[in-house]
């Protein structure tokens, strides 16, 4: 992970993500993504990023200034924005009038995007009208996924399949299901709008529906953690549980939302009823 003033460089094996300061102003922003690709001009000679811009109040033509900035100064290619999924309902995100029908484009979008990400089609800078068209057509149709109570649709899944550990500093956000087949060490973070498997020992912090889904549940071989998330829940080990002995809370474990608390069960199969779990109150 590189970080550098308002810009942090966040990589998972061949996935590259550029995540913006939602706090700083814009012209600042651009200012220093300039200066950062123009040091590391030989790093990044090729490939394709996602850019994260979190909950910042990003307009059309700033998401297109982004864009080119990186385009013109690298090898890189932008083939998506990240946004946070409660900037859509807020309307963070916002979205100028659409341009005329002479310069909308004639087909629709052929594919949309994962949950709250906005793909940028190939253009060239005297066709960003029709990119600007396309993030308003995706935006829309983003908004008709969520339910009334803000989860993302289940029968959606991306899982993001990791098989390094997540070492203290690393951090994570999936829009998907995130599958670890490692260990996630105390001070590592990950994100996701799904579920998180760890199919090794958690003691991190991990959010699992973070954009909202409290039916999401978090599953780990072992769970030693003393603090994570299920959608607006968090769960606190109680403190009998954390004096046991290791050998005595042996096997996979399960967390899940049950009557609007987090509760934590021997993991019994993905279809089972758990009704006994032990309550870990945030």
């Amino acid at each position: 992970m590189l970080k550098t003033g308002v810009v942090q460089v966040v990589a998972r094996g061949a996935d590259v993500a550029f995540v913006i300061d939602e706090n700083a102003p814009f012209d600042v922003v651009a200012a220093e993504l300039k200066d950062y690709l123009a040091k590391k001009s030989g790093l990044w000679s090729k490939g394709d990023i996602t850019m994260n811009v979190g909950q910042r109040m990003l307009d059309r033509k700033e998401l297109a200034q982004l864009k080119s900035i990186i385009e013109s100064n690298s090898g890189l290619r932008v083939t998506r924005f990240w946004f946070a999924p409660d900037s859509l309902d807020s309307g963070e995100l916002k979205i100028e009038a659409k341009p005329s029908a002479a310069s909308a484009p004639t087909k629709p979008t052929a594919q949309l995007p994962a949950h709250n990400e906005i793909v940028l089609p190939d253009a060239q800078p005297e066709t960003s009208a029709a990119s600007f068209s396309a993030v308003e057509s995706i935006i829309e149709s983003l908004k008709g996924r969520q339910n009334k109570n803000g989860a993302r649709n289940r029968n959606i899944t991306d899982a993001l399949f990791v098989k390094s550990t997540f070492r203290s500093g690393e951090s994570l956000h999936h829009h998907g299901d995130v599958v670890v087949l490692a260990d996630v060490n105390p001070g590592a973070e990950i994100r996701a709008d799904g579920d998180i498997v760890v199919i090794g020992s958690l003691k991190g912090w991990v959010h699992a529906g973070a954009s909202g889904d409290n039916k999401a549940v978090i599953i780990a071989l072992e769970l030693p953690s003393s603090r994570f998330q299920i959608g607006k829940y968090t769960g606190v080990p109680p403190v009998n549980a954390r004096r046991q002995p290791k050998s005595s809370a042996s096997g996979p474990r399960i967390a899940y939302v049950r009557s609007r608390s987090i509760h934590v069960a021997p993991f019994a199969g993905r279809f089972a009823r758990y009704n006994k779990g032990v309550p870990y109150d945030g």
